[in-house]
């Protein structure tokens, strides 16, 4: 005779932790069975929509981003001649970029222990506009390409829109939108250069971070002039251009 036995039922005993949060909108919490601790993650699916943050799922193959990067240009800088003499319209300016500040904020326009290389193009006491045809208008008088050192920035043709990383002139706000160019909204703004500052605008207009966003700096940033390029082997190399 067979005595059928009838096993205790499986109880399951289950507990939570309180859980906390890894980042902002990662949680993790735990959970237990019997003596056996799992953890379980917030929904990796649904963490950019509760970081409430525009998001888009890609698969495997498809292009996220493009990018180019450039090498920056190495060269040598003349330290001497502005010993002798204060720098000229037009003059490739190599300065530094400590205590240069947004003059609408206060707060340092750019990374305060680097070098930056630009054409300067107006000095301290001079009032600034920039054309709707895209040349610079100092104390009134419209810049050209007869202007000394200008020759390559205003060789452009006005019948084509302005291009990066071709001479383009000078471009404003109204032409080219207010991050490029926020202290130049438009041709009738005057822009004051202060005693002893310049204002440098980069030869590539449409892609350069220049005065038109941060305004003048002092004249004891400068660092020298431009003088050869050694490094790349381009159409940049060789001895200062225009």
């Amino acid at each position: 005779m067979y005595q059928r036995q009838l096993l205790p039922p499986y109880r399951c005993r289950k507990r939570w932790d309180v859980g906390r949060r890894v980042l902002p909108f990662v949680f993790r919490q735990r959970f237990k069975i019997a003596e056996t601790w799992y953890p379980l993650w917030s929904p990796w699916d649904r963490l950019l929509e509760q970081a409430g943050v525009p998001h888009h799922f890609f698969h495997k193959g498809d292009t996220i981003l493009k990018v180019k990067v450039f090498a920056g240009d190495h060269l040598f800088v003349d330290r001497l001649t502005y010993n002798f003499r204060r720098p000229k319209r037009g003059e490739i300016l190599v300065f530094a970029t400590k205590g240069i500040t947004d003059p609408r904020t206060g707060q340092p326009a750019m990374p305060q222990d680097q070098f930056y290389i630009k054409r300067m193009v107006a000095m301290g006491g001079e009032r600034v506009q920039i054309g709707n045809d895209r040349h610079l208008i100092i104390n009134g008088e419209r810049l050209d390409h007869t202007t000394p050192h200008f020759e390559n920035v205003y060789s452009f043709d006005p019948r084509q829109p302005p291009r990066p990383n071709q001479y383009s002139g000078h471009v404003n706000g109204f032409i080219a939108g207010q991050v490029i160019a926020p202290l130049f909204p438009d041709e009738s703004t005057i822009f004051a250069v202060r005693p002893n500052h310049y204002l440098v605008m980069g030869d590539n207009t449409m892609d350069s971070y220049d005065g038109r966003a941060w305004g003048d700096f002092s004249r004891t940033n400068v660092i020298g002039k431009y003088f050869f390029v050694y490094w790349p082997f381009s159409s940049r190399f060789g001895w200062a251009a225009r």
